[in-house]
C-alpha cells in the first residue's frame, strides 16, 4: 500500500490541524531534552509509533532511517575528536582521538537528530504531504516556508534514489561481502559518493525549477502559442557560441532558423552540444555570444525570460522536473506561474488532469511514480505553461513501450495543435518516424542543416558522422515514402483491392476467437493460411486436421517467424505487444491488422462472401462488424439464382469481341454483347433492386 493509499480516508481538517501540533511539540521536546537516556527513550517512543502505522512498509522505513543515520554520523563525527594526551583519548591517533566528552555531545546530538526526524517522519505518515501543505496554509504558514519544506522533502527522495542505484551497481559487482569491515569500507564509499552527487543532482534540480518560472514573474494572462502567423522564423539564431567556465567550447558560431509548426530532430553523439543548445534556447543558460532572435526580436541574455515564457523543456531525467508533493501540485506550479488562481486555477486543473488522464494519480507524490508515469507528467506539467516550442531531451529514453507510443501520440497532437516541437535522441528509428527536418550536431558544429529524408538517405554523410541509418531505409521492405508525409488523424480504409493470396500469403499470429472471426471467410473460400500459435481455440481446432490452414504450434519469437509471410492479421490477445510488432511491420513494408486496434494497422478485411463467381465484400466506417455481416448476408441473398452462368456467357461474348478483327462478324458480337449485357442488368439485377 501506498503512503497516499494509506491515507486517503483522511479525517477533518482540525484532526489534521491536531497531528500537525503534536508532531511539532514531539519536535520541540527533541531539540530541548538534555539527557542521553531521556532522548534515547524519546527517539524509541517515536519510531515505535512510526513502525505501528507504517504497516506492511516497514522494511522501506529501515531502510531510510539507516541511511539517515549513516549521514548524521558522518556529519556529527567532527564532535567526538580532539587533541589530548593519550590516557585521555579513548582512541588515540597520533594525538587526535575521540574524546569523553566529545563522545557524549556526539551521541546526544546523533539521538536528537534522528528524533527530530522521526518525529517528522511520524507527521508524513499521519498526513498525505499534499494534505499537510494545505494544513500548512489554513494555519497562515507563510509560503516562503512551506515551497522551502517541499522542495527540501522531494530532494531527500531524490537523494534517496541516488543512494539505491549506487548500492544496487555495488552489490552487482559483488559489493559487501568478505566481512565486516569490507562492508564498512563499501558503505563509506556510498555515502561519500552519494555526496559528491548530491551536489550534481540540487544543480540539476533548480534548472528543472527554473525551466517551468521559478525566478519568473507571474504572468498575469497565458503567452498565446500562435502569436505569429507570417514568415518570420520563431526563433533565429545568429553566429551563436558558448563557453564553459573551464574553457570548453560547446557551442561553435551555430546559425539556423527554426519555424512555427516544424517538426525537428537534434542528432549527433554525446558531446556534441545538444543539451547546451537545448538550455539556450529555453532561457536557461546566463549568457552567450552571437544574437539569437525570438520572432524576430533580438534577446540578449538579461531578457532570457522571455525565451522561458515560449519555450519548454523537458529534460531526459524527469525527477529533476518533479519537485512537489503530488501530481496535482505539479501541473499547479506552472499555472500558478501564469498567474492563475482561485476559480480559474481549480478549473484549469481539472481540465488538465482530465486531458492527460491523470485524475487517478493526481495525489501521488512524484517518487511514487514508474518511470513512463513520470515522464508523462513531466510532460503535461510544461505543457500546462501553454508553450509556443517544445523541446524534449530523449523523451522516449528508459520508457516502455505503451508510454513511448503515448508520448509519440502526444507529439503528434501537439503538431497538429501547430506547436514547434524539436527532439533531441540516439535513436534513429524514432527521428525517422516523428521529424520532418534533422538538425546533426558535432563538436558544438552544425554539421547538417536538412530535410529528414533527404538527409536520412545520405549514407555518406552519416557514415562520415557515424551515425546509422534509420532500420526502414536498411530493410530491404523500406517503404516508399517517409512516414511523416502521411496524414495524421484517424485514418480512412476506402481503397478497395482483391490480392492473390498465393503471391501474399497471410499468417495470423495467435489463436484464439478473434482470429476465428478473421478466419472464417477465409476458410470459406478455401483461400490458404498459417496460423503461429501454440494453442488453438475450439473453432479452429475444428478445421485443423481438414488442411486448410497450417499451424505453427509455437509463439511468435520475432521477424524470421514471419516469412513468407506478406499480410500479417495480429490477434495474441495482449495490445502492448502487438503494437511493438506493428512498428516493426510497417517500418518493413507488410501489410497487418491489429485484432485489438483496427486503426493502427494500415488494412482491415472486409466481411466477405463469395457466390456464383462474384465475390462482395462489405466495409463501413462505423467500425460495427455485426452491422456489416448483416449487410452483406443480405446483399448476397439478394444475387439473382444462376447468375453465374449469365456472367460467364457475357463474358465470353466480350473475349471474342476484343479479339474479332473490325467487321460484320465484330459488329454482330458487338451487338450481341450489348444486348446481353442490357438483359443481364434489366432481368436480373436493376428488376431486383428497384
Amino acid at each position: 500500500m501506498s503512503h497516499t493509499q494509506s491515507c486517503s480516508l483522511r479525517p477533518s481538517l482540525r484532526r489534521e490541524q491536531a497531528y500537525f501540533v503534536l508532531c511539532l511539540l514531539a519536535l520541540g521536546v527533541a531539540l530541548v531534552l538534555q539527557h542521553t537516556l531521556q532522548l534515547l527513550a524519546f527517539a524509541v517512543l517515536i519510531y515505535g509509533l512510526a513502525f505501528r502505522y507504517y504497516g506492511e512498509r516497514r522494511r522501506g522505513l529501515v531502510r531510510r532511517v539507516l541511511i539517515l543515520a549513516g549521514f548524521i554520523s558522518l556529519s556529527i563525527l567532527p564532535l567526538a575528536l580532539g587533541r589530548g594526551d593519550p590516557s585521555s583519548l579513548l582512541l588515540d591517533l597520533g594525538g587526535w582521538g575521540f574524546t569523553r566528552d566529545g563522545l557524549h555531545v556526539a551521541i546526544k546530538t546523533w539521538l536528537r537528530c534522528l528524533a527530530s526526524v522521526g518525529s517528522m517522519i511520524l507527521l508524513l505518515q499521519l498526513l498525505p504531504l499534499h494534505r499537510l501543505y494545505a494544513v500548512l496554509r489554513s494555519l497562515g504558514i507563510p509560503k516562503l516556508f512551506i515551497d522551502l519544506v517541499e522542495l527540501t522533502y522531494r530532494y531527500i527522495f531524490v537523494l534517496e534514489e541516488t543512494a539505491g542505484q549506487i548500492r544496487l551497481a555495488q552489490t552487482s559487482r559483488l559489493g559487501y561481502q568478505g566481512g565486516i569491515q569490507r562492508c564498512i569500507q563499501h558503505f563509506g564509499m556510498l555515502l561519500s559518493r552519494t555526496f559528491v552527487l548530491s551536489q550534481v543532482e540540487s544543480d540539476k534540480l533548480y534548472l528543472g525549477l527554473v525551466s517551468r518560472g521559478y525566478e519568473d514573474e507571474p504572468l498575469h494572462q497565458p503567452v498565446e502559442g500562435g502569436a505569429t502567423l507570417d514568415k518570420t522564423p520563431v526563433l533565429r539564431l545568429e553566429g551563436i557560441s558558448f563557453v564553459y567556465e573551464d574553457g570548453y567550447e560547446a557551442l561553435r558560431a551555430l546559425s539556423l532558423s527554426i519555424h512555427r509548426g516544424e517538426r525537428i530532430a537534434l542528432i549527433g553523439h554525446n558531446g556534441a552540444g545538444k543539451s547546451t543548445l537545448f538550455l539556450l534556447l529555453s532561457g536557461l543558460q546566463q549568457s552567450w555570444q552571437g544574437e539569437l532572435y525570438l520572432h524576430g526580436k533580438l534577446i540578449t541574455p538579461q531578457e532570457r525570460v522571455a525565451l522561458r515564457r515560449r519555450v519548454a523543456l523537458v529534460l531526459q531525467n524527469s525527477n529533476y522536473q518533479l519537485f512537489t508533493p503530488s501530481v496535482e501540485d505539479e501541473l499547479s506550479f506552472g499555472l500558478k506561474n501564469m498567474g492563475l488562481e482561485g476559480e480559474a486555477l481549480h478549473l484549469r486543473l481539472e481540465e488538465l488532469l482530465t486531458e492527460y488522464q491523470l485524475l487517478d494519480l493526481r495525489h501521488k507524490a512524484p517518487h511514487e511514480l514508474s518511470e513512463g508515469q513520470k515522464k508523462w507528467v513531466a510532460l503535461a506539467a510544461v505543457l500546462a505553461t501553454a508553450p509556443e516550442i517544445i523541446i524534449l531531451d530523449e523523451p522516449t529514453a528508459a520508457l516502455d513501450a505503451l508510454y513511448t507510443e503515448r508520448v509519440l501520440e502526444l507529439l503528434d497532437r501537439l503538431h497538429e495543435r501547430g506547436k514547434t516541437v524539436i527532439v533531441s535522441t540516439h535513436d534513429m528509428d524514432l527521428g525517422y518516424q516523428f521529424a520532418d527536418r534533422v538538425l546533426l550536431l558535432a563538436k558544438g558544429k552544425l554539421l547538417a542543416d536538412r530535410p529528414a529524408l533527404e538527409l536520412w538517405q545520405d549514407r555518406e554523410l552519416l557514415t562520415s558522422a557515424h551515425i546509422p541509418q534509420p532500420w526502414a531505409l536498411r530493410s530491404a521492405k523500406a517503404p516508399l515514402h517517409h512516414p511523416a508525409s502521411f496524414p495524421q488523424g484517424e485514418k480512412h480504409y476506402h481503397l478497395p483491392l482483391f490480392l492473390s493470396a498465393e503471391e501474399l500469403p497471410i499468417l495470423f499470429i495467435g489463436g484464439g476467437r478473434g482470429v476465428w472471426r478473421k478466419a472464417q471467410g477465409l476458410i470459406d473460400r478455401h483461400i490458404p493460411f498459417t496460423i503461429l500459435s501454440p494453442t488453438l481455440c475450439p473453432e479452429l481446432e475444428a478445421y485443423e486436421g481438414k488442411g486448410l490452414f497450417r499451424w505453427i504450434r509455437q509463439r511468435y519469437t520475432g521477424v524470421e517467424d514471419l516469412s513468407p509471410a506478406r499480410i500479417i492479421v495480429l490477434g495474441i490477445g495482449d495490445p502492448e505487444e502487438e503494437r511493438a510488432i506493428a512498428d516493426r511491420l510497417a517500418s518493413e513494408g507488410y501489410l497487418f491488422s491489429l485484432l485489438s486496434d483496427p486503426q493502427r494497422g494500415n488494412i482491415q478485411f472486409g466481411a466477405t462472401a463469395h457466390r456464383e463467381g462474384v465475390t462482395l465484400s462489405v466495409h463501413s466506417d462505423y467500425r460495427l462488424p455485426e452491422i456489416t455481416q448483416s449487410l452483406k448476408e443480405a446483399w448476397v441473398k439478394d444475387l439473382p439464382a444462376g447468375i453465374g452462368a449469365h456472367l460467364e456467357e457475357l463474358a465470353q461474348l466480350r473475349v471474342a469481341l476484343l479479339e474479332a478483327p473490325e467487321g460484320e462478324a465484330k459488329d454482330r458480337l458487338r451487338k450481341a454483347y450489348t444486348e446481353k449485357k442490357e438483359s443481364l442488368l434489366q432481368d436480373t439485377i436493376h428488376d431486383r433492386t428497384h
